[in-house]
């Protein structure tokens, strides 16, 4: 006997006071092409989740019970193994050309990358596609079709389709629904429809099932009742979501929770650091990916104008409104010069640096995963069985590692190059080699490193870290709409900056006594 593609038994949903499945039972044959079908706020998208293993039953406000299997499989490892998805929004990693997206699902596949140039530049023919343009560029029409070919070069047994009719007019529909069932004839896949669009739709399907909101189970329906059976349903009235105000016991067990949380988060953080990637090649990609994001081109220009700025101002105003010039200066301009050359190095520089990373850095990395998230790529992701930690933060994190000590170097040079353009400028009298020598009096410590770069190291690589951390934390949480990646910007640039500025005290507070 056949193993069903997907076997759903003794299934329970419930959403807050909500039940959206209570006990039901469904079954997929291999092969088959099944919609289904229900109003809105019924539980359709909630089930797709589920089925294609990305809807956690630990996680969330969700109370899930019974057993769901992919092709004999318990979630999640059965859907990860068996299953892939096309979204709504399609998923696309914006980053990659569309021959690279195509490239990814072949290396995160059952097949793991095998002939993998070839079925790449197949699908891109089959889906008249081109390889370079990246989905950005794309017609909507055209990303459907990449969306499709990426679960295609993946290699599922199971198809999940999330409203992919969505937005399109009703020729580009027909198009969709003659590409679902050919897909599925000729790549001889199981197909799952989650679909509102019945008049696209329901003539490719070999069965249609209702999510009944009335029985809340799943309810198979004859191809000539279907639109009587829809008319015929209410609409959904939301359970009761509100937020109670929760007695006092309750709010510190809540507070004890999020405590636990945020313990776990910084667990996890640091076990990132190892980079488990789940293929290397994509693993050093996205490390790359975030090195130019937030650390090479355009930011070594930002910190060093910065750093050439500061080193100005320094040197300018310190002999400019140096008390008692005319009798200070020619004895003090040795001590002067190196307590500038201090400054610059241990206090300046990397505190500037560090306010900078927290701004531009924090900003471009809460603004990359969010998007991530509000374009459904962490979702994708995930439908490939990657947790997004392990290509996002790891590699957030040792791009910030990484890219630290060359934007400080770069700032800290910059700052000493126009300290001594300026002291050329105001002092010709002394020579070049007059300052070079007096700028790292305070800092040269026989010959080896100069003094105070272990703590350098220290405060500017913890400030690194913290940024990376707290911008890929906020961006990952759930958004809506725009406003919401907006907001997790926001939020980074400002707790990331007084992350920054706490560090750098305390570095200095344990760094120099106090006099």
């Amino acid at each position: 006997m056949t193993t069903p593609a997907i076997e759903i038994e003794g299934l329970s949903i419930r959403l807050g006071d909500r039940v959206l499945l209570e006990r039901a039972d469904l079954e997929v044959a291999r092969g088959e092409l099944v919609l289904l079908v229900g109003l809105s706020g019924s539980g359709k998208s909630i089930t797709l989740k589920l089925l294609n293993g990305l809807l956690e039953r630990d996680r969330g406000p969700f109370a899930i019970a019974g057993h769901v299997r992919i092709c004999g499989e318990e979630l999640p490892g059965g859907a990860r193994r068996h299953a892939g998805i096309v979204f709504q929004d399609f998923g696309l990693f914006d980053e990659w050309s569309s021959r690279e997206n195509l490239l990814f699902g072949r290396d995160h596949g059952r097949a793991r990358g095998a002939d993998r140039e070839r079925i790449a530049d197949e699908l891109l023919r089959e889906f008249k596609l081109e390889a370079a343009p990246h989905p950005t560029a794309l017609s909507g029409g055209m990303k459907q079709r990449l969306a499709l070919a990426r679960v295609l070069a993946q290699d599922p047994e199971i198809i999940f389709y999330d409203e992919p009719t969505s937005g399109l007019d009703p020729a580009m529909s027909a198009q969709v629904a003659e590409r679902i069932r050919r897909t599925n004839d000729e790549h001889g896949k199981t197909s799952f429809v989650v679909t509102h669009d019945l008049e696209s739709l329901a003539g490719i399907a070999d069965r249609i099932v209702l999510l009944d909101p009335v029985e809340r189970r799943f309810r198979e329906l004859d191809r000539a009742e279907v639109e009587g059976v829809m008319r015929g349903l209410k609409p959904i009235e939301d359970g009761d979501t509100r937020t109670r105000r929760r007695p006092l016991a309750a709010r510190a067990l809540a507070f004890l929770e999020g405590s636990g949380r945020a313990l776990e988060a910084g667990l996890i953080t640091l076990a990132s650091l190892l980079p488990r990637w789940p293929r290397a090649r994509w693993g050093f990609r996205y490390l790359l990916y975030y090195l130019r994001l937030t650390s090479l081109g355009s930011a070594l220009l930002y910190v060093g104008i910065c750093g050439f700025i500061l080193g100005l101002i320094v040197t300018w105003f310190t002999f400019s409104f140096l008390p008692f010039k005319e009798f200070t200066e020619p004895l003090l301009i040795d001590n002067v010069i190196g307590a500038i050359g201090f400054s610059l190095y241990r206090i300046m520089s990397p505190g500037m640096v560090a306010m900078l990373v927290a701004a531009r850095s924090g900003a471009a990395i809460a603004a990359d995963v969010g998007n991530r998230v509000y374009s459904r790529q962490t979702e994708a992701l995930r439908s490939f069985g990657v947790r997004p930690e392990r290509y996002l933060l790891t590699n957030v994190l040792w791009a910030q590692l990484l890219g630290m000590p060359l934007l400080c170097a770069v700032n800290f040079l910059a700052a000493r190059l126009a300290s001594l353009i300026v002291f050329a400028a105001i002092k010709p009298e002394y020579s070049t080699w007059f300052w070079s020598n007096e700028f790292s009096r305070f800092l040269a410590a026989d010959g080896r490193l100069w003094e105070g770069s272990g703590w350098l190291a220290a405060k500017c690589l913890l400030s690194a870290f913290g940024v990376g951390s707290i911008s890929v934390f906020l961006g990952l949480r759930p958004k809506e709409s725009g406003r919401d990646v907006a907001g997790a910007v926001t939020r980074s640039i400002i707790w990331g900056t007084l992350f920054v500025l706490l560090v750098q005290t305390i570095a200095a507070l344990m760094e120099f006594e106090p006099i």
